[in-house]
């Protein structure tokens, strides 16, 4: 993957600015490429599930992206994982990827807006997106968590400095929430 030469343009990109703190609609009109992106954890189509998951576990990521010859052809999802091995009680040792995988999956380019990629996400349910760059290679994973996180960046005095809201109500106690 060529994560790093997107990073470089990133730096170069003149809306790859910090955010401030104003916040207008020209916020959606920032490029994917501006926005923080995890490198996508690039599986091939016959490679394990198993293998697959567990390399998904260390990287923290939520999905994983099927490359064949270059080019993204699916992804596997954490909630693949959950509705199309798990609930159908099969043996991750024994599945291929190819076999549970969203095949020719919704993608965006690193010059699509945030905006896009939001209506993207929200359109279709989906919680990560493949990046490919002008040659349709893996650019890297764009999240929710990682969109939110960028808007989230306009304002971080007023969401780190919530007040309380119940003393019934504590704080998750993982990533993984309640």
């Amino acid at each position: 993957m060529n994560i790093e030469r997107h990073e470089e343009e990133r730096r170069y990109d003149e809306s790859a600015v910090e955010p401030t703190k104003t916040l207008d609609s020209s916020v959606l009109e920032r490029p994917v490429r501006s926005l923080h992106r995890k490198e996508a954890v690039c599986v091939a189509p016959d490679d394990d599930l198993l293998v697959t998951a567990q390399r998904m576990v260390e990287r923290h990521q939520g999905c994983a992206v099927v490359v064949e010859d270059g080019r993204v052809v699916g992804v596997f999802t954490e909630r693949d994982a959950l509705t199309r091995v798990l609930a159908r009680g099969m043996a991750a040792s024994e599945t291929s990827v190819r076999d549970v995988m969203t095949s020719d999956p919704e993608r965006l380019s690193l010059d699509d807006t945030l905006g896009y990629a939001l209506h993207k996400m929200s359109v279709g349910g989906f919680r990560h997106v493949p990046v490919v760059d002008r040659d349709g290679e893996p650019a890297g994973v764009l999240s929710q968590r990682e969109a939110v996180r960028f808007l989230v960046g306009f304002f971080p005095e007023e969401v780190i400095n919530q007040p309380p809201r119940s003393v019934a109500q504590a704080p998750p106690r993982s990533q993984h929430g309640g």
